[in-house]
């Protein structure tokens, strides 16, 4: 188990949270709705994004979405912002006990979840990717970033986040073949995407884009020689769901608890 409890009190002083009510969810659901003005100087914030960063990308997965979407704002910053880095905080002062589980007994040695969220930054309009991976049910390397194109449709947004997903997969199974662990050759990438799964199974594609070509080609191939799997998941239990976009209390604490965030 991983807990960085110490380094949460330490975010939560800085900030001057201490006395602060704690936050059921890391940041507002209707949060590319907000609107604000321009921070005068962003020292303050971007301090609070880099420590909200390091914790993220090490112990956090749930918090992996929030401050990715937030570190997208560091050169101008507006008061809403600010707000929902320190609404972070708060949550994560009541979520403190967290402890994120590296291992477990699990049927599946090497799985991953993949999801997009479709065109949601109402300034570029760009997805934002997410992925999950997993090695004997234990969490070992989570993303959310956005993606570097712009998505005509959620079937197409869904079909570059399962390309980044399929990369990263590749790279570790590599990785766990170095440290003698026994994993299947073929392993299995869920996704909640019946339309992106159709467009690389069935090998059929109509948007002959290039930077959708290309990625068709590269997940087309590892699909046919039988390195990954697609495999259907309800948004409901798709991990990366979380690694896409704001949720709230109910679901991101669902989420959490399957990816192996859990108090014991």
């Amino acid at each position: 188990m991983i807990n960085q409890k110490r380094y949460i009190d330490k975010i939560v002083r800085e900030t001057g949270q201490t006395d602060a009510k704690f936050s059921t969810h890391p940041i507002d659901v209707g949060y590319w709705k907000l609107e604000g003005k321009t921070l005068a100087t962003n020292e303050e914030y971007r301090k609070i994004i880099g420590m909200l960063l390091y914790l993220s990308t090490n112990s956090r997965p749930d918090i992996a979405a929030s401050v990715s979407i937030l570190s997208q704002k560091v050169q101008s910053p507006r008061d809403v912002d600010l707000n929902e880095a320190k609404r972070i905080v708060k949550y994560l002062k009541g979520t403190r006990d967290l402890k994120l589980k590296l291992s477990s007994d699990c049927s599946e040695r090497l799985y991953a979840f993949s999801d997009a969220n479709w065109a949601e930054d109402r300034v570029d309009r760009k997805s934002n990717s997410g992925y999950y991976c997993s090695v004997n049910g234990g969490a070992i390397s989570w993303c959310c970033r956005k993606q570097d194109v712009v998505a005509l449709s959620s079937a197409e947004a869904e079909f570059i986040a399962l390309s980044e997903t399929c990369k990263e997969m590749s790279w570790l199974k590599r990785l766990v073949a170095e440290m003698k662990i026994d994993v299947p050759l073929t392993t299995t990438i869920y996704t909640d995407s019946q339309s992106a799964m159709s467009m690389i199974n069935n090998q059929k594609f109509s948007n002959r884009t290039k930077h959708i070509d290309t990625r068709f080609h590269f997940i087309r191939d590892k699909v046919m020689n039988k390195e990954m799997t697609l495999k259907y998941e309800s948004t409901d239990k798709n991990v990366a769901d979380m690694m896409t976009k704001p949720l709230g209390p109910t679901k991101i604490k669902d989420l959490r608890t399957k990816a192996g965030l859990t108090e014991i």
